[in-house]
């Protein structure tokens, strides 16, 4: 325990350290803090905004006209090979020397494709990597070892682990900590994750659009979301701690770790990457799978049962860079396509996928000749997205009194193309169906903007993707969009799909729907034809 607290001790200064400096730099931050009962009222308020806004759209595609300019995405041969090397190393993940290599791919295609003048802004980060993680719990005469992942940006232990009573606190909240004696001991708690009715609410609030030409949504569809741990939720980089957290909670009352089981999520699987906030943490956690959990609260509620959380790695500085460039046309005004490059494991939807369609619109506009593009297009990959979005903070930071002034709306792409899965209840495992995962476009409450996504999604027969305003979900666009639409004020539609294998090792090139890649990507660059063309001040 000795050597454990000053391990602790070490990484609370390099914690107080990076803080105060994020702090000292930090303007106003950018959070996406998810409440049912924001969300609610917040809805009651949009649904009348968007009834209004949909009755404009209806006069707007009856008068569209077709755009004059004929543009061809890259066949899907093309477009997979892109998104094969952006995913040939085991993860992204930032500051490493994989992500590393990612860059530097990404610095030689811009340039490859078209791009005269490419940029490489690094980004200052500290490089977190666990190289040994158990989980082992004992009594008297038994252990058993449980399968598991560690929580990311936690504390480290000794090659012996720390061991520690355990209890269990629920899902920890103030009234579960309430006669509960944790001190030097490891809390075991339940994860929550929320569902979305998602039928309901489409009948309910008549959004955008539903774009849903097999008909796959009906009343009784719902949408785990996996990326939301409600009683783990991330930090704002350079923002304040989040006090209903159990890992705080926790640690507040002098837990000396947590296993966290991850009881709502619709497999067995651990390996969940979060919270990616970017902030450093002072002691050490691990996720459980939900059933693997099962065992765990049981033993954590007997009395005489001890846990050992060992948890073995390195922190150290490192950078991490955003890569962009701009593509000429014929005026200064622009519109930016975006996504992120980073990943936790493969990365395939997340966002392997989202790379692979900005380069795709990349190699679409540069064959265009620059008289023919009415604007210029800013193409931009940033790093960070699982570090607290600290790539595209920094980039709309440093940009937005310049730069990103002639930007009029940013196109972000993420998670395309990715496979719906659900849960096999004979393995527990996850099981790929026929339909692409639910998605959403999150688009600024602007009636010009939603009209071409609209128009776009019934040419192109985009499925199961709802399009609904920018603050849906009462906080920025859930994305890399959010930092640009806060910290630079850009409009956006920002598009995004939100399979269950997210921030997990099953996100690998086999859950990508190869087939809907040309058509995704034509559909883009048909998409921002319409934008190319529409009057500045339709924005």
């Amino acid at each position: 325990m000795k050597k454990y607290r000053l391990i602790l001790n070490k990484y609370e200064e390099n914690i107080n350290l990076v803080m105060n400096e994020m702090q000292e730099n930090s303007e106003s931050v950018t959070e996406f803090r998810l409440s049912k009962k924001k969300f609610l009222f917040n809805l009651l308020k949009l649904i009348p905004k968007m009834r209004k806004i949909r009755k404009r759209v209806d006069k707007i595609l009856l008068e569209a006209k077709t755009p004059k300019l004929k543009i061809e995405a890259p066949i899907t041969e093309i477009i997979q090979k892109d998104l094969e090397d952006v995913c040939k190393v085991p993860h992204r993940r930032i500051g490493t020397d994989e992500a590393h290599e990612i860059e530097d791919f990404l610095l030689s295609k811009f340039k490859e494709l078209g791009l005269g003048s490419v940029s490489r802004d690094p980004v200052d980060v500290i490089n977190w990597s666990a190289t040994n993680w158990k989980l082992r719990i004992s009594t008297e005469g038994e252990e058993i070892e449980v399968p598991c992942f560690f929580m990311l940006n936690t504390g480290f232990t000794t090659g012996d682990g720390i061991t520690a009573p355990l209890v269990y606190v629920g899902t920890g909240q103030e009234k579960d900590f309430k006669n509960m004696d944790v001190k030097s001991k490891i809390v075991v708690a339940d994860i929550e994750i929320p569902t979305l009715p998602l039928g309901k609410l489409i009948r309910l609030a008549k959004l955008y659009y539903v774009s849903d030409p097999k008909n796959s949504i009906d009343k009784t569809t719902e949408l785990i979301l996996t990326f939301v741990l409600s009683n783990l939720p991330p930090q704002a980089l350079g923002g304040k701690r989040r006090e209903d957290s159990v890992y705080w909670r926790s640690f507040d009352r002098g837990a000396v770790g947590l296993i966290l089981i991850l009881r709502d999520y619709p497999s067995n699987i651990n390996s969940h990457w979060g919270p990616y906030d970017g902030v450093m943490k002072p002691i050490p956690a691990l996720f459980v799978g939900k059933y693997d959990g099962i065992k765990v609260r049981e033993l954590a509620q007997t009395n005489n049962y001890q846990g050992t959380i060992i948890l073995e790695g390195f922190q150290e500085p490192s950078v991490a860079h955003n890569i962009w460039g701009i593509l000429p046309g014929n005026s200064e005004e622009m519109i930016m396509i975006s996504s992120h490059h980073d990943s936790a494991f493969k990365g395939a939807s997340e966002d392997g996928t989202g790379v692979a369609i900005v380069l795709s619109q990349l190699r679409t506009w540069s064959k265009i000749p620059k008289d023919n593009r009415p604007r210029s297009l800013l193409f931009c990959i940033s790093a960070g997205h699982l570090y607290g979005g600290i790539g595209a903070e920094s980039f709309a930071r440093r940009y937005k009194d310049n730069l990103l002034r002639n930007v009029l709306v940013d196109v972000n792409l993420e998670h395309m193309c990715a496979k719906e899965v659900v849960e096999d209840p004979e393995t527990h495992n996850f099981k790929i169906t026929d339909n692409l995962a639910m998605g959403a476009v999150f688009i600024s409450r602007n009636e010009n903007l939603v009209a071409p996504v609209i128009k776009v999604c019934k040419e192109h027969k985009i499925e199961r993707m709802i399009l609904i305003p920018d603050n849906f979900f009462a906080t920025p666009p859930i994305g890399e969009a959010g930092h640009f639409a806060i910290q630079a004020d850009l409009k956006v539609i920002h598009w995004i799909r939100s399979p269950y294998y997210l921030l997990t090792a099953e996100d690998t090139l086999d859950k990508i729907d190869i087939d809907k890649l040309h058509s995704t990507a034509q559909c883009i660059s048909d998409l921002i034809n319409s934008l190319m063309s529409m009057p500045k001040e339709h924005f």
